[in-house]
Formats: structure tokens, C-alpha cells, sequence
């Protein structure tokens, strides 16, 4: 088991695993089953690297939808930016959507793509500066 499946089938169980320094802290875990938490010890670097790379996209202001895979944050009740893990690399995208339409984009823009999510990280922040000070402009 991979360690984002791991951190799913944990919140699926009710539990939440924390970043606490360089430990994982398990919240609501005493009824986890011992064969998960034996597996959260044996890849607790790859966990706790996960953990962190989270609370990076927090900070920057992201939600997370996929632990370790999938990051998002709405522009306007139109414009949402993406920050995914596809294929061993990361990418960022801005999709417009009809109004009153999530389900199809009207149109996207690729802002970033790369090997590490700090990089695309770092560009999709410094787009979020160039479009808040547009928005602000108008």
C-alpha cells in the first residue's frame, strides 16, 4: 500500500494523521486496526513527506483534495487553480467555468509544470500575485 493510500483509508476510518516535527501523530487512532498502524511506521518518511508538502499548499492557501496529489483554490465563483501530481511530475492549471457550471470549463490555462511541487508551488504563487494585482487594476 502507497503512502497516499494509506493517509485515505486512515481518514476513511475516521482518523487524521498530523505532522507534529518529524513524527506522525495519529488523531482518533486507537481503533485503528494494528496492520495499518504497522504500515504507517513502516513508510513514515514517505507519510510525513506527504504531511508536509500539505501543509506547504495550506499555507499558500490551497485546500487539499488528494493528500499528497491533488491541490485546490477558487479564484471567483468561475476560476479555480489546480496543483496535481501526474505521472511522477506536478502540474498547475486555472480552469473558467461557465456560471452556475463547474462541470464544464469554458477554458484553461496551464501556469506550471514540473518535477517538484515546490517549483510549481513557487510559480503558481507568483501567479496568484500577478492576477490578484490585475484584479485589483480593474
Amino acid at each position: 500500500m502507497d503512502c497516499v493510500s494509506i493517509i485515505q483509508l486512515v481518514e476513511r476510518l475516521g482518523a487524521e494523521l498530523l505532522l507534529c516535527g518529524d513524527q506522525v501523530r495519529i488523531k482518533k487512532g486507537k481503533y485503528l486496526p494494528d496492520s495499518i498502524i504497522a504500515s504507517i511506521r513502516r513508510n513514515k518518511r514517505g507519510i510525513l513527506a506527504i504531511l508536509e508538502r500539505d501543509e506547504r499548499a495550506k499555507q499558500a492557501g490551497f485546500m487539499v483534495a488528494i493528500p499528497g496529489e491533488l491541490y485546490t483554490v477558487t479564484l471567483s465563483n468561475v476560476s479555480i487553480i489546480y496543483v496535481e501530481h501526474i505521472e511522477g511530475r506536478w502540474e498547475a492549471w486555472r480552469e473558467n467555468h461557465y456560471p452556475r457550471s463547474l462541470r464544464i470549463a469554458a477554458s484553461s490555462k496551464i501556469i506550471a509544470n514540473g518535477n517538484t511541487f515546490d517549483f510549481v508551488l513557487q510559480k503558481v504563487k507568483q501567479y496568484l500575485v500577478y492576477i490578484i494585482n490585475k484584479m485589483q487594476k480593474t
